[in-house]
């Protein structure tokens, strides 16, 4: 009956996702790239339409058990608000430079984990490590740091975020169960470069919506044709530190006082809206824009990325940053 209920669910989402594909793909020959179009809303709404049906496609794999500890819900509200106001307030202050916390804090996780590294994974971290940092040196969106800084501050992001976040998914049982895993480390190279490449057609919505919503009139910088492909950076990067190490630091902290399930599931539902706002100049109208993006971006490549699996979401995220980069080197070129 699972394995009904789920096909019925894919095909809910590819009928969407082909309508959704359809009707945004028509829009980008109209040359209208900006919010304040007429179709801004319909866009929108169809987007939402798509994103749920993609939620509801890929579950949550976390089993609840008779056993798990059951959830205190006053406590568990409470301590859901009071992490999000920190981490947002967090942003306001520090900004930017928040980034060069974040290694820190996984190398201490990894000390108080106190596990060995597993050879193929570092290898593989230290891997991707080295291809979002060699991307980053391009990153001519990054103005508040030299790209050469950003490029190494990436390598320690994705070195670091991998592995400590790998580390607290196994130290707390749940990478067994289908919780933040590589399809390279699980089934090999073939089936990894599968999922990249339905990363790239599962987003195909959402990279035209973010063209027509004008995400590409800022990127002034895109004059060369080989430049888009630096979407791998925040492809591989974002993925790493937002998502693998990002979610299960959240998740100690809510299962003190719930069970797995439904811990993982808020941890994954605040890191996500906290990443938006991440991409968003703060304040008020920040935290509208956070609700939109949180929504409609950084939730189906969570999803992808801990309910699926990595390289889906690498996939996924690249490609929504690679279709901007393009029509941004054709607006300006």
């Amino acid at each position: 009956m699972k394995a009904i209920s789920g096909q019925k669910q894919r095909n809910l989402f590819m009928i969407i996702w082909v309508i959704a594909s359809l009707f945004l793909g028509w829009q980008l020959g109209q040359g209208q790239y900006s919010f304040d179009t007429p179709l801004a809303v319909p866009n929108l709404i169809v987007m939402l339409l798509c994103t749920v049906a993609l939620l509801i496609w890929i579950p949550n794999p976390i089993k609840a058990t008779l056993l798990e500890k059951s959830t205190r819900e006053g406590p568990f509200i409470l301590l859901i608000l009071v992490s999000t106001v920190i981490l947002f307030a967090v942003r306001d202050v520090v900004g930017p430079p928040l980034l060069f916390v974040l290694p820190v804090i996984a190398i201490l996780m990894l000390i108080l984990l106190k596990r060995p590294l597993e050879k193929r994974e570092g290898l593989y971290a230290l891997g991707l490590a080295l291809i979002a940092g060699v991307t980053g040196l391009g990153a001519g969106w990054i103005t508040y740091i030299p790209t050469t800084l950003w490029g190494i501050l990436q390598i320690f992001l994705v070195l670091t975020g991998l592995l400590a976040g790998w580390g607290i998914l196994r130290f707390t049982g749940l990478r067994e169960q289908g919780v933040g895993t590589s399809r390279l480390l699980s089934e090999g190279a073939v089936p990894a470069l599968k999922s990249f490449l339905t990363g790239l057609v599962i987003a195909l919505p959402w990279a035209f919506l973010n063209v027509l919503l004008g995400a590409g009139n800022g990127e002034t910088w895109v004059k060369e044709w080989w430049q888009p492909v630096i979407a791998l950076q925040p492809g591989i990067a974002e993925e790493a530190w937002g998502r693998i190490l990002l979610v299960p630091l959240l998740f100690l902290v809510f299962r003190r006082v719930s069970g797995s399930r439904v811990a993982f599931a808020a941890a994954l539902y605040v890191a996500a809206y906290w990443f938006a706002y991440l991409h968003t100049p703060g304040g008020v109208s920040g935290v509208i824009s956070a609700v939109i993006l949180g929504t409609l971006y950084a939730l189906p490549v969570s999803y992808l990325c801990l309910y699926r699996d990595l390289e889906t979401a690498i996939g996924w995220h690249f490609w929504v940053d690679f279709v901007k980069f393009v029509f941004a080197f054709i607006l300006f070129n």
